[in-house]
């Protein structure tokens, strides 16, 4: 009967973050906390809006005032998606740019809408390809922490898209409302995402390991494969010393040349 006992590997605890990771999120925490205060501020507007069964009035509400709202919105959206896209790393900015750029044909569309069928084909549209567009920075960012906040963003604008789509007999009113809780939940999240991730920067900061310079193009090369490259360098060089050895006759050859007899 063996008395040894069972060998068994230790699991590596979970590490945290890599200071680099840390300070590139960091460079999209005021981005996104302004994306969130946008949000969160359409949606109360959108979502409270006055509905009192007593005053018919206020059951329903002209598609051009929905239209003005949601080009104000989707303004000021695209300035701030702008500003995001500038701090954001290079393998992200199209997603980011063509979160903008989405907007222009939205805008279009809601100046020419004038029934709510028009109004919500706009919305639906802009959201499904807005979710989309989401989803690839999510995709590009998922390296970073707290990466699942454009995940989060990325499934309520989707929902949205659906809801909207399958939608038929929906008023302007209800196209609002439903328009606003997406955008309160997603502000929601973008606020309590960014604020974590300059929370998260300025501990680092305090301790000294937060870097000055961060690399935003491109990833930190990995360790192992610079070791790598570092040893095939020194086989290359040590493979050049073996050839000059195999060369006698070499005027930069030092090796005594042994003379047979």
């Amino acid at each position: 009967m063996s008395t040894e006992e069972p060998r068994t590997e230790s699991t590596p605890p979970r590490s945290e973050a890599a200071p680099q990771a840390v300070a590139a999120a960091r460079r999209l925490g005021w981005p996104m906390v302004v994306r969130g205060i946008l949000g969160v501020v359409f949606g109360i507007v959108t979502v409270f809006w006055p509905r009192d069964a007593s005053n018919p009035l206020q059951l329903s509400l002209p598609t051009e005032v929905v239209d003005h709202l949601a080009i104000g919105y989707l303004i000021l959206f695209a300035l701030a998606l702008v500003f995001q896209a500038v701090r954001s790393p290079l393998n992200v900015r199209t997603a980011i740019f063509g979160q903008a750029v989405i907007a222009i044909p939205a805008i279009v569309f809601l100046f020419l809408a004038d029934h709510p069928a028009e109004l919500r084909a706009a919305l639906s549209i802009w959201a499904l390809l807005h979710g989309a567009l989401e989803f690839w920075a999510y995709r590009q960012l998922r390296s970073q922490p707290m990466a699942s906040d454009f995940l989060i963003a990325s499934g309520v604008h989707v929902l949205l898209g659906i809801i909207l789509v399958f939608g038929d007999g929906m008023e302007a009113l209800s196209i609002l409302g439903f328009t606003g809780a997406a955008t309160l939940i997603a502000g929601v999240i973008f606020i309590i995402g960014g604020y974590s991730r300059l929370s998260k920067g300025r501990q680092l900061a305090k301790l000294g390991a937060l870097p000055e310079q961060i690399d935003t193009p491109t990833e930190a090369a990995d360790p192992a494969d610079e070791s790598d490259h570092d040893v095939e360098s020194d086989r290359a060089v040590d493979a050049g010393h073996a050839a000059e050895s195999e060369h006698p006759d070499d005027p930069d050859n030092d090796a005594p040349v042994k003379k047979e007899p």
